[in-house]
């Protein structure tokens, strides 16, 4: 069994939220993780004049009610919100706003 076996989903699923804040990072944006809160939000991304929240999955399921909960945040807030998933090992993302989605 090698070391990749032996991760847990919550190790997993840390380990791709940082995956995610490190690629934010690189694009210049300052970003807070919120490991183990069970939040809407797991990333909480800004740079001047902007705030994006994230919410990060393994797969491509995005709990409805947790969406809501993300986008009712948003809306208050006057920020982005952005999903983002594996797929086959490749980072796909998912911005909404309002009632429009676009992919990057």
């Amino acid at each position: 069994m090698d070391e990749v076996d032996k991760m847990t989903g919550y190790s997993r699923g840390a380990n791709f939220e940082r995956r995610i804040r490190k690629h934010f990072e690189s694009q210049g944006w300052t970003c807070f993780r919120s490991a183990g809160s069970h939040s809407p939000a797991d990333l909480i991304c800004i740079k001047v004049g902007e705030i994006m929240l994230v919410q990060c999955q393994l797969d491509s399921y995005f709990p409805p009610a947790k969406i809501e909960q993300l986008k009712a945040i948003a809306e208050e807030n006057n920020c982005r919100y952005l999903l983002a998933w594996r797929d086959k090992k490749k980072i796909q993302f998912k911005e909404a706003t309002n009632d429009r989605t676009k992919e990057d």
